[in-house]
């Protein structure tokens, strides 16, 4: 029986493969509780992984992705006590590489010669000559068969190897780090969900709205914020201007504009326990002594202002302008129409320097 969009979703995150209870406490410090919050933690930028260099081409400093069959591997120690070094050789048709991961013994099970393997790291030189990884990506899977040679270099299949790999081989997202949530950590249990994840998601945008606009659909948008497609522009996608994050973007400003008309329609209903009987004596005779003239701005200001005053709905503004344009003398000449009706005003500043001046 297929799981609703709405109950996978709302799935807490500790029951989400790759999580469990001690990672869903990191993503609950940043008010990720279910799989619909992890989804919507959009990455921060993309890196293209999807091309391969021959490792006899690589040259000091050059961050890449290689293949190739592991043909060696060992674990070394060293003059720090409890400190290992666990180390492959890693070949392809053009020469071999050193591949170095510190501390990290518990490769020895993951390696194993005759193993093919991808990795995404800087290539260095290493003491006595030669290049080397340290602490790579990699990912490893059987059946080099899958990839293609493209202009020299090697560019993965995606409807074979794309599928199956996460880290390398593809456009990879970068997420920032939760806790002790690695972005590694993050993308595969990203991409799990994502296999997971309904064909139908529940869309709150309008289907009319998203073909007059030629967005893609709330599903399609996950799938290609999170493992953007093959071709798909990387200096669009960290512009964050590809069509799923464009969507994205969009959705959020609708679901915004659409609380604030649920706003204004709820308060266009709601009544003032007193409407404010408009007497100008007093305004007047404050205006008259002060020590210069309203400007047309601040005259329109005031008048708009005080005419949402006189109706039976509750006045909800905001009065924009430069500093030193005059906002305060509208807001303290608009708060004596509420004294002249006998109620009180409360004038607030964001800064106790700012209260102690209007105070004085």
């Amino acid at each position: 029986m297929a799981m609703s969009p709405d109950t996978f979703l709302n799935t807490p995150l500790q029951y989400l493969k790759g999580v469990g209870p001690r990672r869903a406490k990191e993503f609950a410090k940043a008010e990720l509780l279910t799989v619909g919050d992890l989804l919507h933690r959009f990455p921060i930028r993309y890196e293209d992984r999807s091309c391969f260099e021959p490792i006899g081409s690589l040259k000091n400093g050059m961050t890449v992705s290689v293949m190739g069959e592991v043909v060696r591997t060992g674990l070394r120690a060293t003059r720090r006590r409890g400190f290992t070094i666990f180390e492959i050789q890693v070949a392809d048709a053009s020469g071999t590489i050193r591949v170095s991961f510190l501390n990290q013994p518990f490769f020895q099970g993951v390696f194993k010669t005759g193993h093919q393997v991808v990795l995404f790291g800087t290539a260095e030189v290493r003491k006595g000559g030669g290049l080397q990884f340290t602490n790579p990506e990699y990912e490893l899977f059987g059946n080099v068969s899958a990839e293609f040679e493209l202009g020299g270099k090697t560019r993965s299949d995606s409807s074979t190897f794309g599928e199956k790999h996460v880290h390398i081989g593809r456009i990879v997202p970068i997420y920032e780090r939760i806790g002790a949530v690695t972005t590694k950590m993050l993308r595969r249990i990203l991409f799990d969900a994502l296999q997971r994840l309904p064909k139908i998601v529940k869309d709150p945008l309008p289907e009319q709205l998203q073909r007059e606009m030629v967005i893609p659909d709330a599903r399609s948008a996950l799938v290609g914020i999170h493992f953007p497609e093959e071709g798909t522009e990387l200096a669009l996608l960290n512009s964050f201007r590809s069509p799923a994050q464009q969507r994205m973007i969009f959705e959020e400003f609708f679901i915004f504009q659409l609380g604030l008309r649920l706003r204004k329609r709820a308060r266009e209903t709601e009544r003032k326990p007193v409407v404010p009987f408009v007497d100008r004596r007093i305004r007047n005779a404050a205006i008259r002594v002060l020590p210069f003239k309203l400007t047309n701005g601040q005259k329109e200001a005031l008048r708009q202002i005080v005419d949402d005053m006189r109706r039976p709905v509750p006045m909800n503004r905001l009065l924009q302008g430069d500093v030193g344009a005059g906002k305060t003398i509208v807001a303290l000449i608009a708060a004596l129409v509420a004294m002249e009706n006998g109620l009180q005003v409360a004038l607030m500043v964001p800064t106790e320097i700012l209260a102690a001046q209007h105070f004085r």
